[in-house]
Parts: C-alpha cells; sequence; structure tokens
C-alpha cells in the first residue's frame, strides 16, 4: 500500500510571524540621516537676501509717446479678379491706405502721386494671385504683409508702418 502522508490536524499551531524589526530600524534611521542633513542645510543656507532697489518701480514709469500718424490713400475703389480657385472667380473691391507717421506724410504722398500706375498693378498682382483662404481671412493679415512688402519695394523701406484696407467686398462668381 501507498503510504499516506499525515495530514496536519487543526489543533496544531502554525509559527507566528515575527516584526521585521531589523528592517524597520534601518529604514527609520536613513529617514533621520535624510532629515538631519536637510534639517543641517536649511539652517546653514538662510533666507533670501533684500532686493537691491529700494523704490517703488511704478513710480519711475512713463507714458509711451504716441507717434502722430497719417493716412494716405494708395488706390480707391479698386475692382481685381482672382482665378486661383479654378474655374471659380473671386471678384475683390477694395481700398487700400497707408499708414505713415505725420513727418513723412508729404514725402509718401509725393512718392504715391508719381508712381500710382506702378502701385496698382502691384496690389492687383498681389491680390489676384492671392489664395482663396487668404482673401476669406477676416483680418487679412498675409494681404497687409505682402502690399507692404510691395509698397516698399516702390516707394522705399521704412516710411509705411502699416497698410490699412477700409473697403473690402468680395464675392465668388462661377
Amino acid at each position: 500500500m501507498a503510504e499516506q502522508k499525515p495530514t496536519p490536524n487543526k489543533e496544531e499551531q502554525k509559527p507566528k510571524k515575527k516584526l521585521p524589526i531589523k528592517t524597520l530600524i534601518i529604514i527609520l534611521g536613513i529617514l533621520l540621516l535624510e532629515g538631519g542633513t536637510i534639517g543641517v542645510f536649511m539652517a546653514f543656507k538662510g533666507g533670501p537676501s533684500e532686493a537691491g532697489a529700494s523704490s517703488d518701480p511704478i513710480v519711475d514709469t512713463q507714458e509711451p509717446e504716441q507717434k502722430k500718424m497719417a493716412e494716405v490713400i494708395l488706390a480707391e475703389d479698386f475692382t481685381i479678379d482672382n482665378y486661383t480657385a479654378g474655374r471659380a472667380r473671386i471678384v475683390i473691391r477694395c481700398g487700400v491706405a497707408a499708414k505713415v507717421s505725420l513727418e513723412n506724410q508729404p514725402k509718401l504722398q509725393e512718392m504715391v502721386a508719381a508712381h500710382q500706375t506702378e502701385i496698382k498693378d502691384t496690389i492687383r498682382t498681389l491680390v489676384s494671385s492671392a489664395q482663396p483662404d487668404h482673401l476669406r481671412d477676416s483680418k487679412k493679415q498675409v494681404i497687409k504683409r505682402e502690399i507692404k512688402t510691395g509698397m516698399e519695394e516702390i516707394i522705399g523701406e521704412g516710411l509705411i508702418e502699416d497698410i490699412l484696407l477700409p473697403d473690402w467686398q468680395s464675392y465668388q462668381q462661377e
């Protein structure tokens, strides 16, 4: 017959698990060393040093001087066709003005009068070759930037501060 292993009685006691005292002592020792190191570091470190300025920073501020600006009309009631959308044609009616400093206004007006047809041709070329999403943009930033660059090539850099499009109407025809 096969030998049977004795089954443990319920009355037999299992050995109780002991508390790992050595591990707890080592962990507590490490925590105390870290805490002591941080405490000593903080004690020798000191607090923040005081700022060198002794005055109120708001008192010494000045209001920025606003430049006196003027507007010069570059093109009025200008109609342009744009065919970049394929078969569809976008018709744009616009007016273009340049924002310029007051002291440069007479010089810019003289340059605009001398180069009127070249300015209109540049504006027509830029708007007619613009992408449809640039024409639909509410702020027209790309168109303004391109027109400003084109005007600076004709008139010279530094005169024009900004380009304004006071009139802008576009509609699509198929």
